[in-house]
């Protein structure tokens, strides 16, 4: 698995994912096409697009992007000026998919943290057939004043090559894992070490879904949030985002690894170790998962899920009773401790 790590580092570097399908358009020629909510002023001077914002928040600029039907992506380019507080801005996109603005795959180009020189933030967004016209908006949470040197919007379609690669390369590493994992199968007692292993098909599953996927299955857990489109664009412009809304799968995670851990740990001892190991694969696989991609946040809250799961067999195994039971189930003899 370490070997195939490695060479997912490499592919990733190696293979361009996504091809450029038309011209890219910069959002800060004209102040004309941007709707702003009250008591939000902007102007463009010296290449810089500068929005002011007085009073309480949420304030909001937004603006309509038609999208050619075959665009898979759409890539956002942000640099903000410098002396940005952290915190101060953030950019948004949404889509406009069967007469409803569908905020359950909205998508956030993370949260602005100013510096003072300044930065900036590039990420493709995931579109699919059915998706009409794109919403962007910069939203100021706060009275707050912020500049962008660049804001832009790329149509993309993947790259056939990444296509190919990257289902392959998914397709090796989940062979591999299960082969790792064959292992578990032997251990007893055999109901113990087999739901944990259902588990971990849950974390497979979970981690392997497209980020449109993901979206559907939030939507069915949540009731989902969206809005109808059939008011005019020019009043949709004027609402403000929600923030969130995939908070709960962070949730998830550790509550699936913290049920791996306990089950799997009770029958093998250092079971921690190879959940350890499966939270870090599983994140460089959603590397091949149109719309995902590693997160070194989504791995600590796997390891702290393996960390309570560990910890509740580590207090059960201090029982006599337990310990009694799990030795004549076939269990290794030494069960107490770690």
């Amino acid at each position: 698995m370490m070997l195939w790590m490695l060479l997912a580092l490499s592919v990733g570097k190696l293979i361009q994912p996504r091809l450029a399908l038309g011209p890219t358009l910069s959002l800060l020629d004209s102040m004309q096409p941007w709707t702003s909510s009250a008591n939000m002023e902007g102007r463009v001077g010296s290449n810089t697009l500068n929005w002011q914002a007085q009073g309480a928040g949420p304030h909001t600029a937004s603006r309509g992007i038609p999208l050619a039907p075959e665009s898979e992506f759409i890539a956002v380019r942000s640099c903000t000026h410098g002396g940005l507080a952290p915190g101060v801005a953030e950019v948004f996109l949404a889509s406009v998919r069967h007469g409803q603005l569908d905020f359950n795959r909205q998508y956030s180009l993370n949260m602005i943290y100013g510096n003072p020189t300044g930065e900036c933030r590039e990420e493709a967004f995931p579109r699919r057939p059915g998706d009409g016209l794109a919403l962007l908006q910069i939203q100021l949470p706060e009275a707050a004043g912020a500049a962008w040197t660049t804001l832009t919007v790329t149509p993309l379609k993947e790259n056939p090559v990444w296509r190919w690669t990257r289902l392959g390369m998914l397709a090796m590493g989940l062979m591999l894992l299960t082969w790792s994992l064959k292992p578990y199968l032997a251990l007893q007692p055999w109901y113990l070490s087999w739901m944990g292993l259902l588990v971990v098909s849950g974390i497979l599953f979970g981690c392997c879904v497209s980020v449109s996927l993901k979206a559907d299955i939030y939507e069915l857990i949540t009731g989902g949030r969206v809005l109808s489109a059939t008011r005019p664009v020019e009043e949709l412009l004027l609402l403000a985002f929600p923030i969130g809304g995939f908070s709960i799968f962070t949730y998830l995670h550790a509550v699936f690894f913290a049920g791996a851990a306990f089950f799997l740990g009770l029958c093998y001892r250092q079971a921690w170790t190879d959940l350890l190991l499966l939270a870090m694969v599983t994140e460089m696989l959603q590397v091949f998962v149109p719309g995902r991609g590693p997160g070194v946040s989504d791995m600590l809250v796997d390891w702290s899920g393996v960390a309570l799961g560990t910890l509740l067999v580590v207090l059960l195994r201090r029982s006599q009773r337990v310990r009694l039971f799990l030795q004549q189930q076939g269990v290794d003899k030494n069960a107490p401790g770690f």
